[in-house]
């Protein structure tokens, strides 16, 4: 009897001291994390940590995981061993009481708990769960369908759209509009005065105000392109699938994907991450040029990796070949690309940077400054240029906790935005009050589009006179409704359960296909097959015919490339002037002869 109750006090002790190391260990990693987190996203939203956790993190930069691990993780697993060292010793010479340890443990775990609150605080959590439960219509009551505007061109100019990262009209200096005594980024700054700002007469230069939903790379991509906030509801976004994104939306991807332009995403990093290839191919069929594709290519070796994936410079380079080639096809081309060198927290100092302002983050800025000047130089000097806008505009304000702040907090930061080569002039030449929501419009006008009404979603065409809604409604009032639970983002959102969702929800064979139009000629690209082994794969087929019915039906059997990868091209030139879209189909054959359809895209001709 009494040999039992020692084996039970001894257990009880050995779970005792688990119980203290688990949540000393907890706690530590809680604390460090938040302190690390909110150190390096100072202005940290709750709509970019629900994103973030539900958007695919593949192609997260190496840098961000290693300052994480060091300064969170290990400081978390080095006073965790001390603890467990501490506790060895305490038992050793049985003079601390284990009551002791267990004070110990809940004291840290009072620190855990501190820095939980700070983190609801910060975040103004409190305020977030308010406004879920008190739902706005402001969205829905100024909301222009883009399914339902008409948008008419009389000819299709080619665009050239640049994201840059982290890059702020705030960087020039006081006298042209900016927060710095020292002018960060001239050459960008004087590429902004000879073009479109939307300056009117004023001296300093303009930009887009990022509003909620759009202050993160992300966020900021679909903001600018379908003028929405990206706010995905917690627990009903489908990014972390991977199945579909914002089914509902018509964007500018799509608009000229309608239009029958052949279009490109080039960036330096890993498409993947945070949900921009999905994003991309979901709404406009881009062909996804990025890190990964440019290892494919021979663009740069297999094992070559800097920073997020390669350099901006190289990035430039890459795209005057790339718009080089799509300029002399027979379709219209838009060429998005987006910067990463300027990323926080330092940002990356290319072979091609200066020492002269004495701050990695600061060299990093004028150096994109000068690759940017020298691109549109580039481009200005091309045949297709006549015929080319460029839009180009930051994505988002800086998070690099350090950067600005010596900005006064009365100063209002806007990303750097400017048209080149617009097709249109301003109908009022003053100084707008806008949002990076006004680019969705905007750009489709400055390529000579025509647009009723002259609003998309929540963006307003800026060459117009029509006032945008922070010039309507002012900043505060239009961020405290955006702020509050949209029921017709919601419903936007909203996955819709399509044949191949159902395939892939039932397991069914099937094939992820695209599909590119170029010289009277259909080409499908297969990236991935799934729900069968290769083993089982005979062969894939590729179908196109003019109505969705079958008629004028024609076939191919796809070329098989590598692993999952299959690719086929069939020449409509029969099909013309008897239809302007072809419904195209890839099948999925098996070696016992069983037929599975992957879906149908519809291809304008």
């Amino acid at each position: 009897m009494e040999e039992t109750k020692k084996k039970q006090h001894s257990l009880l002790k050995i779970t005792g001291y688990i119980a203290v190391v688990l949540i000393t260990f907890i706690s530590l990693l809680i604390f460090f994390s938040v302190r690390w987190c909110l150190k390096t996203w100072q202005h940290l939203s709750v709509d970019e940590l629900i994103y973030t956790m539900t958007a695919p993190i593949k192609g997260t930069g190496n840098g961000m995981i290693n300052e994480y691990m060091l300064k969170a993780l290990l400081p978390s697993i080095i006073l965790t061993l001390l603890t467990i060292v501490f506790l060895y010793i305490a038992k050793r010479i049985r003079k601390v009481k284990p009551a002791i340890c267990l004070v110990l443990a809940a004291c840290v775990a009072l620190g855990g708990y501190k820095g939980v609150y700070k983190f609801y605080k910060t975040l103004e959590i409190g305020d977030y769960i308010y406004n879920q439960l008190h739902p706005s219509s402001f969205i829905e009551d100024n909301y222009a369908d883009p399914h339902k505007t008409e948008v008419s061109f009389t000819k299709k100019r080619n665009l050239i759209y640049i994201f840059l990262e982290s890059m702020e009209m705030t960087y020039t200096d006081e006298k042209s509009g900016g927060a710095f005594k020292q002018n960060i980024i001239p050459e960008l700054t004087k590429v902004a005065q000879e073009n479109e700002d939307f300056s009117g007469n004023e001296s300093k230069l303009n930009g887009g105000v990022s509003l909620t939903g759009a202050t993160w790379t992300m966020g900021a991509m679909f903001g600018q392109s379908s003028g929405l906030p990206l706010r995905p509801t917690a627990g009903t976004s489908s990014l972390d699938t991977q199945n579909t994104f914002f089914p509902s939306i018509r964007s500018l991807g799509d608009i000229l994907k309608d239009e029958g332009y052949n279009q490109s995403l080039l960036i330096g990093s890993d498409a993947t991450f945070g949900g921009r290839r999905l994003y991309y191919k979901d709404h406009g069929n881009y062909n996804i040029e990025d890190y990964s594709y440019a290892k494919q290519q021979g663009w740069i070796p297999q094992d070559y990796n800097v920073f997020w994936g390669y350099e901006d410079h190289k990035l430039f380079n890459f795209a005057r070949s790339e718009i080089t080639k799509m300029s002399k096809k027979s379709q219209p081309f838009n060429m998005t690309m987006l910067t990463v060198d300027t990323h926080f927290e330092d940002g990356y100092k290319c072979k091609y940077c200066d020492n002269q302002f004495g701050d990695q983050y600061a060299d990093a800025m004028h150096c994109s400054s000068r690759h940017v000047a020298a691109f549109v130089k580039w481009a200005q000097k091309q045949s297709w240029y006549k015929d080319t806008t460029i839009v180009i505009s930051g994505d988002h304000p800086t998070m690099a906790s350090h950067f600005c702040d010596d900005v006064p907090s009365s100063y209002q930061r806007k990303v750097y935005s400017v048209y080149i080569n617009a097709a249109v002039k301003p109908k009022q030449n003053s100084y707008r009050l806008y949002s990076t929501f006004d680019h969705f419009p905007t750009t489709l006008a400055a390529m000579g589009a025509t647009i009723k009404g002259d609003r998309l979603a929540l963006g307003t065409n800026l060459f117009s006179d029509k006032k945008t809604l922070l010039e309507k409604y002012g900043i505060n009032y239009v961020q405290k409704e955006l702020k509050r639970r949209s029921p017709l983002l919601q419903k936007l959102e909203k996955v819709e359960v399509t044949a191949q969702t159902q395939k892939r929800n039932a397991n069914v064979p099937y094939a992820s296909f695209s599909v590119t139009n170029d010289d009277n000629k259909l080409y499908a690209y297969v990236s991935t097959i799934e729900n069968i082994a290769l083993n089982d794969i005979d062969h894939l087929e590729m179908e196109i015919s003019s109505d969705e019915k079958g008629s004028n039906k024609s076939s191919i059997k796809m070329t098989h490339k590598e692993k999952r990868r299959y690719d086929a091209s069939i020449d409509y030139t029969s099909l013309k002037g008897k239809t302007k879209t072809v419904y195209v189909k890839v099948y999925v054959v098996s070696k016992d002869n069983k037929k599975y359809d992957s879906g149908t895209q519809k291809i304008n001709i």
